[in-house]
C-alpha cells in the first residue's frame, strides 16, 4: 500500500482506501460464522450477504497502488524500491506473522511438552489474511518491468494485456461458479497465461482507469454492472450453497465477473467523480490521517475480531444485521487507535504498520 506525498495527495484516493480497508473488516466479521451456520438459515443468509457486497477491499488496495506507482514519471529504482516499499512491507510481514504465531502460542508458553520448533513453526504460519503482503512484494518487484511496458505501450496495447486477465482470469474465477464436465474443467485449467492470471492485471487495470477515463456512455454501463452485480452475487451464492449444502464463495471470489465489475465501478466512481469533490481543509486532514492508518489496520484487525471474539464480542452478539457492521466500526475505531500508536514509535514506526 503506498501512500502518496502530501502536496500530491488525492482526497479522493485516501477516502477510497479507509473505504476499502474497511470493507476488508466487514467480510472478515461476517465470515466469523459463515461456516458453522446451516445454509439454510437466515444468519448465514445475512452474513454471506455482508461477504458478497464487501469482497472488493483487496482489488481496490491494489489497483490504488497500481495507479499510484505506475502514474509516476520516470522510471523505477530498484535499490529504493527494494530499500524502501519492500523492506517495510517484508518487516511488517515478518513482524505480525510472530506476533500472530505467538497469540497463537499463548497456551502452550511454559509447557515443556512443545519444543521450540512448534514456535517457530506457528510465527511463520502467521494469520490468513497476511497472504496480501507476499503478493503485493511479488507485484513490486514486478515494478520495474510493468513501469517499462505502460510508459511505451499504447492504449490498445495496455487494452490487449487487460483482454487477457479478464477472458483468462476473471473469465476462469468465473466459470468456477458452474458445475461443469470434467473435461472441460481440465481445459479450463489447462489455460492459464502466467502474468495475465494473478493481481497483476487489477494493478494495471488501475492505473489505465485513471490515464484513460472510461467516457460517460461507458462510465454509466459500468455503474450498472456494479449495481446488478451486487445482488446477482449474493444471490447465486445463496442458490449453489443450498445446492452443495455447504457454503460456497466463487460467485463473489475477487476473480469472478461480479466482483470485477463492482471493484471498478466504485473505482472510478471516487477518481472520476469524487475528485471534482471540493473538502474543507479540517476535513481532508482528517481523511488523510485516517487513510495513513488503513495499513496497519489491516494488519491488526483479524487479531482484535479473535480477541474480541474471545471476550464474547461478536458478529452473533447482536443481531447479524446490526452486529456485524457495528463489529466491523468497533474493530476499525481500535485499529486506528493501535496503528497510530505504533506508527510514531520513533525509527520502527513506519516498518511495523
Amino acid at each position: 500500500m503506498d501512500v502518496e506525498k502530501k502536496e500530491n495527495r488525492k482526497i479522493e484516493i485516501d477516502l477510497l482506501r479507509i473505504v476499502a480497508c474497511f470493507s476488508v473488516i466487514m467480510l472478515h466479521s461476517s465470515a466469523q460464522y459463515w461456516y458453522e451456520l446451516p445454509v439454510s438459515s437466515l444468519r448465514w443468509s445475512v452474513s454471506n450477504g455482508y461477504d458478497a457486497l464487501f469482497r472488493f477491499g483487496v482489488p481496490i488496495f491494489v489497483m490504488i497502488s497500481g495507479m499510484l506507482f505506475l502514474g509516476r514519471e520516470g522510471e523505477v529504482k530498484i535499490k529504493k524500491l527494494y530499500g524502501n516499499n519492500i523492506l517495510r512491507l517484508a518487516t511488517c510481514y515478518v513482524f505480525w506473522s510472530c506476533i500472530y504465531g505467538l497469540w497463537d502460542c499463548r497456551g502452550w508458553l511454559g509447557s515443556l511438552e512443545v519444543g521450540w520448533k512448534t514456535y517457530v513453526t506457528e510465527m511463520i504460519l502467521g494469520r490468513y489474511h497476511l497472504w496480501f503482503v507476499p503478493m503485493l512484494i511479488g507485484i513490486y518487484m514486478l515494478l520495474p518491468v510493468i513501469k517499462v511496458f505502460t510508459d511505451h505501450c499504447s492504449k490498445g496495447q495496455m487494452e490487449y494485456f487487460l483482454l487477457l486477465f479478464v477472458i483468462f482470469q476473471i473469465g476462469r474465477g468465473t466459470l468456477a461458479i458452474l458445475t461443469i464436465p470434467k473435461v472441460a474443467q481440465v481445459l479450463v485449467d489447462l489455460v492459464n497465461v502466467e502474468m495475465a492470471c494473478s493481481y497483476v492485471g487489477y494493478f494495471i487495470l488501475g492505473y489505465y482507469l485513471v490515464k484513460y477515463p472510461p467516457s460517460l456512455k461507458a462510465e454509466k454501463m459500468l455503474y450498472l454492472g456494479g449495481i446488478l452485480s451486487l445482488p446477482l452475487a449474493v444471490l447465486i451464492s445463496n442458490i449453489t450453497s443450498l445446492r452443495a449444502g455447504e457454503p460456497r464463495a466463487e460467485a463473489f471470489d475477487s476473480y469472478s465477473i461480479f466482483t470485477f465489475l463492482v471493484t471498478a465501478a466504485i473505482f472510478v466512481l471516487f477518481t472520476k467523480r469524487l475528485s471534482k469533490r471540493k473538502w474543507k481543509e479540517r476535513t481532508a486532514r482528517w481523511i488523510q490521517a485516517v487513510s495513513a492508518d488503513t495499513f496497519g489496520i489491516y494488519l491488526v484487525h483479524v487479531g482484535l475480531l479473535e480477541l474480541l471474539q474471545t471476550k464474547g464480542i461478536d458478529s452473533m452478539t447482536v443481531d447479524s444485521v446490526i452486529g456485524i457492521p457495528l463489529l466491523s466500526v468497533v474493530t476499525f475505531l481500535i485499529g486506528m487507535v493501535i496503528t497510530a500508536v505504533l506508527r510514531r514509535i520513533p525509527l520502527l514506526g513506519r516498518y511495523l504498520c
